[in-house]
């Protein structure tokens, strides 16, 4: 057979062009007419996989510019399409846009419309030409399809998008009609995914042909095996034993991202392809010269063999061979890096005594049933400090409730690692056993597994199953979570499970020092996915509490315990069936704020260079995406060096960077996207198809479409919440950390879990000496995200973080305090926070040490304050605090207070509907002042507040929504009043 050639279309040349591709599209084909003629035909063998090509119009274009409108469409389908236009610039080139389209949506979220036919030829040209019954289309004369174009490279169908005829794949059929399916052995630098088509490349290539590779010492090669399958096929299997060098079939499963392996089948469609992707690990000692090998695929009873000779070079790369192979990454799909147990800094590990476990500033009594008899926090009420004395949360013992007596076991401890315990129990009743594990690990995290087995010969019938957490009401005082925003816990809470349209499964109760969140799953937990992508991918219901619309949960208040339950109602087992209980607790705060630090790091969220951002005042730079070191969403290394430079610039000047990057979704720039695609829905997560014309252009259909930037054409797909990706992705952090040297992760809406969030700051910890990460989410509280509360939702990432950003569309106005303590400053958890929308509220800000985001608000003016002041040195006392040194005599206006070396700052912040004179509350022994030794001062602030005095005793005026930063301090000794 031919070879179509390294551009895959058998009979045009390719290349790149320029024009306008929102007028006309991203594809031509470039035509040739030789002669003057009212009317010429032409064939375009454009090759189309696009199933609505009949409906998408088609125009011409001479090379001048200007739109042939006497264009008459002939015959149209998947090979080629059949044109009679009008030459009006006589001889030449002209040219066939053949996928025009328009954009609606928005700038970052466009949906592509292709046009659909619309005739524009004038009826007299058409009855001059004899176009009208279709007699005259063989005597015209005929133009010349001679080169395709795309608008870009990235847009190219070139070389793997030119589909097989369907004579093509009619003649191959016949040819290889004894097998289920026809395997092309291709190299990687033709990468192909999987489509619903016959790649052009492949009709025409021997199938099974042998095939030789070249590499470098110290990399993985990698490699695909093409299947076009000639019937539908359950499972694909690939021995690669016979090859020369360790391998693995990379498509077919792995490592996934907690460490766990794992094999995927591959059913693949009649008339359909898809890669294979293998991987050859090549040692820096590998004997240089061929190194001869098989590999076998077997799938519909049929085993192929495919000769494999890999030629070894002398050249011996490092890391792995990333650096100028771009499909090297793909070793670390499976990679385990991060997974060592380590405890990062300040965590402790678990430390256990008989059933009494003890973490950060935590303990957990395991009681009889296996469950925690007693939860405890030794916060101080601050959160500044562990050595308070403990606060118990629970008024008695957690309990499971199945409707029997439960006999239960001995419990069973192990510690394989510092950070984490594991125990077992097992209990027994006359009808059913229940298995028990348990985990707490370092950071908070317990979780519980209940199995109940029905040790029955008919089916078991239960009037309910429920777990009860008795918290005492003094600690529960707020609440967020299950449908409500932040606020104070109500008496009472019903609430029941609706994952269509509500990604809720978990409810935070607590106070500021002790609390915990609850969250109720099964076995078949998945994350769904978040940020406008939820009713995509919703959570999916627990079999076991759900219940088929039976369960819930509900919060009930009786004297000083808050009760609350989940409940299954009626459930029903089948004999010898078992149903599967999880309960995850998420023990709050964290770790103790760090103020000091946190005054002290001065943000600057802009790509500036380092010597505008030390002029600024800025110490840590956020390189965003769509910036010229880090242009593409959520792949830093595409501009590596250019990243590098920028680094060592800033580390010169005392500076930190830390960069964008958050997997939620890919940029079509990976180099690996085809491989991705190969992998079916484990990366890029299953939807409905559309948005950007790229996406409709060059994936199978199926995907969920990103963001998109249109500055530096960026366009993105969205991924799974949970896949090998995540392997690469904490590889490729730790590669930028130690090889780069990025300080941290500015995160963005993420959707991994706490596992990943555990790798990345282990890996980063390794190799930066004091790594930075931050999360900024939208307010997840609407419709397309699920009525999600975003503190809520990614609580589980909070003991990895360094700073919070909540949030875009965040109502920093109309919220009282209770929202803006546990929905917005991250400080009930052990974190401090910023502020986003529309600059946020400064005053109100000043109360949780929050501002807003620089260069986009102006920091400055503040910022000097503090350090005029002192601030970054002071202890810092919430108004949450129960020994708040200073207070108001209002409820709703209310004051933080920063003290040290005699003397305090106190920012006032009203929540007050209107104007209103308040007086202050304070504890002066605290500061080592007499009342009447105080004086009160407003220092200017621009854009804040003007300079004022006050005495102690006098009443100060707060206007609605605002407040001041006042300045306590031992009044000189000839100075009174003001």
């Amino acid at each position: 057979m031919t070879d179509p050639g390294p551009e895959g279309h058998p009979e045009l040349t390719c290349g790149l062009g320029q024009w306008d591709a929102y007028a006309y599209g991203n594809h031509r084909i470039v035509v040739s007419v030789l002669e003057e003629a009212p009317c010429v035909r032409v064939v375009v063998p454009w090759r189309r996989h696009d199933h609505d090509h009949h409906l998408v119009d088609t125009w011409v274009v001479a090379a001048g510019g200007t739109r042939i409108r006497n264009v008459v469409r002939g015959r149209i389908d998947l090979d080629a399409g059949e044109l009679a236009f009008e030459p009006i610039a006589g001889p030449g080139e002209y040219h066939v846009y053949y996928l025009p389209y328009s954009l609606t949506g928005s700038a970052h979220y466009p949906r592509a419309a292709y046009r659909t036919v619309t005739p524009t030829a004038d009826p007299a040209w058409i009855h001059r030409t004899g176009l009208g019954d279709g007699t005259r289309w063989p005597e015209l004369p005929l133009a010349t399809a001679v080169r395709y174009e795309a608008r870009s490279a990235i847009d190219s169908f070139a070389p793997m998008g030119f589909a097989a005829t369907a004579a093509e794949e009619g003649a191959l059929a016949e040819r290889c009609r004894d097998l289920p399916f026809v395997l092309y052995p291709e190299d990687s630098n033709h990468p192909f995914g999987r489509g619903d088509y016959l790649p052009a490349r492949w009709s025409r290539a021997e199938p099974g042909a042998p095939l030789r590779l070249e590499t470098d010492r110290g990399t993985l090669r990698t490699f695909q095996l093409g299947v076009w399958a000639r019937q539908d096929l359950s499972d694909i299997e690939v021995e690669v034993g016979g090859l020369p060098l360790p391998a693995r079939h990379l498509t077919g499963g792995g490592t996934d991202a907690r460490g766990r392996s794992f094999s995927a089948a591959l059913p693949t469609t009649a008339g359909h392809a898809r890669s294979l992707w293998i991987g050859m690990e090549v040692p820096a000692d590998a004997a240089p010269g061929p190194h001869p090998g098989q590999i076998a695929v077997t799938a519909g009873g049929v085993r192929q063999v495919v000769e494999v000779t890999l030629v070894v070079g002398e050249r011996v790369v490092t890391d792995g061979g990333i650096a100028i192979d771009p499909m090297a990454r793909l070793g670390w799909l499976d990679s385990t890096t991060g997974h060592d147990g380590e405890v990062v800094q300040p965590l402790l590990p678990v430390r256990r005594d008989g059933d009494l476990l003890q973490i950060l500033g935590r303990t957990v009594q395991v009681g009889a049933n296996g469950l925690p008899s007693r939860l405890s926090s030794s916060f101080s009420p601050a959160v500044t400090a562990v050595d308070h004395a403990p606060r118990e949360l629970l008024a008695g013992p957690i309990t499971f409730d199945v409707g029997a007596d439960v006999r239960w076991g001995p419990v069973a401890y192990e510690q394989r690692v510092p950070g984490r315990v594991t125990w077992q129990r097992t209990g027994q009743s006359s009808e059913m056993r229940l298995e028990l594990t348990g985990s707490l690990e370092a950071d908070g995290c317990l979780q519980q597994r209940i199995v109940l087995h029905a040790d029955t010969d008919a089916a078991l019938n239960l009037d309910d199953v429920s777990l009860s957490v008795p918290l005492r009401r003094d600690v529960a005082r707020y609440l967020m979570g299950l449908g409500q925003l932040g606020r104070s816990c109500p008496d009472s809470l019903d609430w029941t499970w609706q994952v269509a349209t509500a990604n809720q499964d978990a409810l935070w109760v607590g106070d500021v020092n002790a609390g915990v969140q609850v969250s109720w799953r099964d076995q078949h937990y998945r994350r769904p996915l978040n940020t406008n992508y939820y009713t995509e991918r919703p959570l999916l219901e627990p079999e076991s509490w759900g219940n088929a619309g039976r369960g819930g949960v509900r919060l009930r208040t009786e004297g000083d315990v808050r009760s609350l339950s989940a409940f299954t109602g009626p459930l029903q087992l089948p004999a010898g069936g078992t149903r599967t209980f999880d309960v995850r607790l998420l023990l709050t705060p964290f770790k103790p704020l760090t103020p000091e630090r946190h005054l002290n790091e001065r943000y600057v969220h802009a790509y500036t260079e380092p010597a505008a951002v030390a002029t600024y005042g800025g110490n840590v730079i956020n390189l965003h995406h769509a910036t010229p070191v880090n242009p593409y969403i959520n792949d830093p290394m595409r501009a590596i060096e250019d990243l590098r430079a920028f680094v060592d610039e800033a580390h010169r000047r005392g500076q930190r960077v830390k960069v964008y990057d958050t997997v939620r979704e890919l940029t079509r720039h990976v180099p690996e996207l085809a491989a991705l695609i190969a992998l079916d829905h484990e990366v890029l997560a299953a939807g409905p198809g559309g948005g950007h014309p790229w996406l409709q252009e060059h994936l199978p259909g199926d995907h969920v479409p990103g963001w998109v930037a249109p500055d530096v054409e960026d366009v993105a797909v969205v991924t799974t919440g949970d896949s090998r990706w995540h392997n690469v992705y904490v590889r490729s952090v730790e590669h930028l950390a130690e090889h780069v040297g990025v300080d941290g992760l500015y995160l963005d809406d993420v959707a991994f879990d706490r596992t990943t969030m555990k790798r990345l700051r282990t890996v980063l910890a390794r190799h930066r000496p004091d790594p930075l990460v931050d999360l900024h989410s939208a307010n997840q509280f609407n419709a397309s995200d699920g009525y999600a509360s975003s503190a809520n939702l990614y609580l589980e990432l909070f003991p990895y973080l360094d700073r919070l950003w909540l949030g875009e569309y965040v109502d920093y106005e109309g919220t009282d305090p209770a929202y803006w303590l546990v929905e917005v400053s991250g400080i009930p958890f052990g974190l401090m926070g910023e502020m986003l929308q529309d600059g946020g509220n400064p005053w109100r800000g000043m109360a949780f040490g929050m501002t807003a985001r620089a260069p986009r608000v102006d920091n400055r003016p503040l910022w000097n304050a503090w350090d005029q002041l002192g601030l970054p040195a002071m202890t810092m006392t919430g108004w949450w605090s129960a020994d708040a040194p200073v207070r108001t005599d209002r409820d709703d206006v209310l004051a933080t207070t920063f003290a040290g070396d005699g003397r305090a700052v106190v920012a006032v912040a009203s929540w007050a509907p209107e104007p209103c004179e308040v007086s202050l509350v304070v504890d002066g022994s605290t500061f080592g002042m007499s009342m009447d030794e105080i004086v009160v001062s407003a220092p200017e602030i621009a854009g804040f507040q003007p300079a004022a005095r006050y005495r102690i005793d006098e009443p100060i005026l707060i206007e609605p929504g605002r407040g001041l930063l006042l300045h306590l301090h031992r009044a000189p000794p000839s100075s009174a009043g003001r």
